[in-house]
């Protein structure tokens, strides 16, 4: 196998053809492609840091400058129509260096209609503007949506784009496992997007295919159950029980705890603190992170809690991250995967669900369920809702409200004492 460039010079710029691709545990990344001695493409795959890696997820871009300013532009996931629209750009450029060599004055162009996959990269564009306010994990879900559904609809223009392309991309994130929650904000995306794009929804997407869509999912909350984490709990690794001893003990976010580092584990004060925002460099690498709410918070480090991050801390003095990656110490992005995995293994699965059925991956075993779990046991043992509130940086005390439930008799004990 060799790498193909798939590139035209004209004078000091190139056109070239690379994939944007959805990487498992990396995320969106641009890599070039494979072709083999015989001509033919190695499908489904790119080259990502010097090595070949499954590129499934994705679409094509073409690579162009402009001076020193590089520029994609997204051509859809039709390898074909991708090198076409590739030779035309090539061409198209040869006849302008020709034409201006020999002084021939073209005709006025018209003006350029932009495709669904420009439409998409340039508003994905706007979105990381600083000017928006937005942070990662806000334009992650942009990006990551709106690729998801250009690879899935194939349409040239979004004038293209019909309601079945919309439904059928609600399917397919269902058949993905993701939650009514996750859905309705994917389903959003798109939605304001072929707004902002000029496209009329309500035209396009029928009342009552809308109410569908954006159902809101029910506020109940379930938290774990006794047995459900004693045998979560019973069959996890020390790394995975430390992981999610701190999410269940102090209600932070996925990201908030993977990204929590040492230097924010306040000992004597009993806290553990939560940074608005934060710069971390290791190892060459820098790792940026801001809250969902771009404000910080601090959160309590219960008793139980104590004990066992100075239990791991003995383990493992040398690292930044409190439960980072075992190599590279970096945050870990499969601790989903992970309780997937120790819930199938504990015989926890309800076998019902699609999730079940589909990947044998119950969809009642999330990471944020231990921050629903937080929530309650910390109301139940008679910690103040204003309080809670502020441990969980809820920004309105009616978000918190949802977790209400049960009595109050136990104020002041510790609510995760011998939970692990």
């Amino acid at each position: 196998m060799y790498l193909i460039p798939t590139e035209t010079k004209l004078a000091n710029r190139t056109a070239t053809l690379v994939r944007n691709a959805n990487l498992p545990g990396i995320g969106w990344r641009r890599g070039n492609l494979i072709k083999s001695r015989n001509g033919r493409f190695k499908p489904g795959w790119m080259v990502y840091n010097g090595q070949e890696v499954e590129a499934l997820q994705g679409v094509f871009q073409i690579r162009t400058y402009e001076g020193d300013r590089v520029k994609y532009t997204s051509v859809g996931d039709d390898l074909d129509a991708a090198q076409a629209m590739l030779e035309k750009l090539n061409a198209t450029r040869q006849m302008e260096v020709a034409k201006a060599i020999l002084g021939i004055a073209g005709p006025e162009p018209e003006k350029k209609r932009n495709t669904l996959a420009e439409l998409v990269q340039k508003y994905i564009d706007k979105k990381k503007s600083p000017s928006q306010g937005l942070g990662y994990a806000s334009i992650h879900l942009y990006e990551a949506t709106l690729n998801g559904f250009l690879a899935l609809v194939k349409r040239q223009y979004v004038t293209d784009v019909t309601e079945e392309d919309v439904t059928r991309f609600a399917d397919h994130l269902k058949r993905q496992g993701f939650s009514q929650k996750g859905r309705l904000m994917r389903y959003t995306v798109i939605r304001g997007f072929l707004r902002h794009s000029g496209v009329d929804v309500e035209k396009v997407i029928e009342a009552a295919t809308h109410k569908r869509l954006a159902a809101k999912p029910d506020l109940h909350t379930d938290p774990y159950t006794e047995m459900q984490l004693e045998k979560l709990f019973s069959i996890c690794t020390p790394y995975y029980k430390v992981v999610f001893t701190l999410l269940l003990s102090t209600g932070m976010r996925f990201r908030e705890a993977s990204h929590l580092t040492w230097d924010n584990v306040l000992w004597n004060e009993g806290k553990i603190n939560v940074p608005g925002s934060q710069r971390v460099t290791n190892r060459g690498r820098v790792v940026e992170f801001q809250t969902k709410t771009r404000r910080g918070r601090k959160v309590p480090m219960f008793a139980s809690l104590k004990t066992t991050l100075q239990e791991w801390r003995k383990q493992n003095p040398d690292t930044i991250y409190v439960v980072g990656t075992l190599r590279g110490d970096h945050p870990n992005n499969h601790w989903l995967d992970a309780l997937k995995h120790f819930a199938r293994e504990a015989g926890l699965n309800c076998g019902v669900c699609d999730s079940c059925t589909l990947r044998n991956e119950c969809e009642k075993f999330y990471l944020h369920r231990f921050r629903h779990t937080f929530a309650h046991r910390c109301l139940r043992s008679g910690r103040g809702i204003h309080t809670v509130s502020k441990d969980l940086g809820h920004h309105d005390l009616s978000i918190t409200s949802i977790y209400l439930s049960g009595s109050s008799d136990e104020n002041g004990k510790d609510p995760f004492a011998g939970a692990a």
